[in-house]
């Protein structure tokens, strides 16, 4: 048996038991977990991501302290994903704030691509990922069924949008308010959806359903507001936004678009457990 160090971090909140939690390993480059592994560990910590990192640009027993690069990966009790913001953020908080590293600036090598997260103000990280600008789709039978799933009817009014990379479905109804979505009880269907309103304490609130990777509802997601940063900017026509995820835990996040390619997303985060884990 091999033990490994693990890390329990609710994300996007600055309280136990708000935001979203991760699970979040290190993985030293000389003990590698097998694939078998990764997914018995993230279905064992049963929570919506857990992130394993490792070193890439030093070695030996200081090298999660002495790194500035890393190879990370994110896995759902059922599956790996492409992005997660919020594993993200946990993982930038355990090693700046539990690994003592030195640096100003993370990299991590992703599915999503090369990721930064940075040393913020008021105990923030930063971090800056790929835009997902969401178009309109087409409204068939199935869009509409989904549609009726979250609001109980569709109506033509309500607006759907898909992203091209995360395919993640936006439904926006205009007349909805910040109250609206704090309600609602949709009828999940096997269908990644975002609900998403104009808020009135925040710019905007929003709720995340992804059932078919084992999440029926995301309690915050930071990849989600990829896609709901630029869909707010054509309505709002502002760049900066204070966000709300309006699930039971709630997790708020300040949302900046940078540039055409890119988004930054930032929030704070507490540890709730440490340990270790015998693989």
């Amino acid at each position: 048996m091999t033990k490994y160090q693990i890390f329990t971090i609710d994300a996007f909140t600055d309280k136990p038991f708000g935001g979203n939690p991760a699970a979040v390993v290190p993985v030293p480059a000389d003990q590698p977990l097998t694939e078998t592994q990764l997914s018995q560990i993230a279905a064992e910590m049963n929570l919506s991501e857990t992130a394993f990192l490792t070193p890439t640009n030093a070695s030996g027993p200081n090298a999660f302290q002495e790194a500035s690069q890393f190879k990370l990966r994110w896995f759902t009790p059922t599956t790996e994903v492409n992005l997660c913001g919020h594993a993200t953020l946990a993982t930038a908080y355990v090693l700046f704030n539990k690994l003592d590293n030195i640096s100003s600036e993370l990299r991590f090598d992703t599915l999503s691509g090369e990721l930064v997260v940075r040393r913020g103000t008021d105990g923030y990280l930063d971090m800056t990922f790929p835009i997902d600008i969401p178009k309109p789709v087409d409204i068939n039978d199935d869009v509409k069924l989904v549609v009726a799933s979250i609001y109980g009817e569709y109506r033509d009014s309500i607006e759907v949008e898909l992203s091209p990379f995360l395919k993640y479905l936006v439904v926006h109804d205009p007349n909805s308010s910040e109250s609206d979505i704090i309600g609602l009880k949709p009828d999940i269907s096997p269908e990644a959806y975002a609900g998403s309103a104009k808020g009135s304490s925040k710019d905007f609130h929003s709720r995340v359903f992804a059932p078919w990777v084992g999440i029926p509802e995301d309690p915050v997601t930071g990849s989600a507001h990829t896609v709901l940063a630029p869909f707010w900017q054509s309505r709002l026509g502002k760049k900066t936004f204070s966000a709300e995820q309006s699930s039971k835990r709630v997790g708020h996040l300040e949302v900046d678009i940078v540039s055409d390619s890119h988004v930054q997303v930032s929030g704070r985060a507490v540890v709730v457990l440490e340990g270790h884990i015998d693989v």
